[in-house]
């Protein structure tokens, strides 16, 4: 379904939730970086979610593992212990890519968008199906980043 994605609008969008997000969740200053800034993100943490409506696609973020600490120390020194219930840490960057997924799905296609998303989940493995429609690469005060959308076809 590439052709439904302009590649300059879903970057420059994809950036703004990044941005956005990262700032008002974990209040980390997230910019955009040259691709070879965030080329090969040691000690890598991949976390994706599929979009079934309103494009059938993939929303991927990879980070350092230490950004990805900094992200749990945050939300759950924040409202203090004892306080997320069922959550753990490891929740926490699966929750970031959920509220990036929300903002730029509706910054894209439209606050009146009806949107569809799995749970999101951890990559662990060289998982990269489909094509990339839209690749930024990001600076989150000096850790390296990187957010992707990718078309995905489901079979239902």
């Amino acid at each position: 379904m590439s052709e439904a994605v302009d590649p300059a609008k879903a970057a420059t969008t994809l950036m703004q939730a990044l941005s956005s997000t990262f700032a008002d969740m974990v209040f980390v200053d997230v910019e955009p970086a040259g691709p070879s800034s965030a080329g090969d993100i040691q000690d890598a943490v991949r976390v994706a979610i599929d979009v079934l409506r309103p494009i059938s696609s993939r929303i991927e973020i990879e980070c350092p593992a230490s950004l990805k600490a900094r992200i749990e120390a945050t939300l759950f020194q924040a409202s203090g212990p004892g306080q997320h219930g069922d959550e753990s840490p490891e929740d926490s960057l699966l929750e970031i890519l959920n509220v990036v997924a929300g903002s730029f799905l509706t910054c894209y296609f439209g606050a009146g968008a009806d949107i569809k998303l799995e749970l999101p989940r951890y990559l662990f493995l060289a998982e990269e199906e489909g094509a990339i429609l839209a690749e930024v690469s990001a600076d989150a005060e000096g850790e390296p980043m990187r957010a992707m959308l990718r078309s995905v076809r489901y079979r239902y």
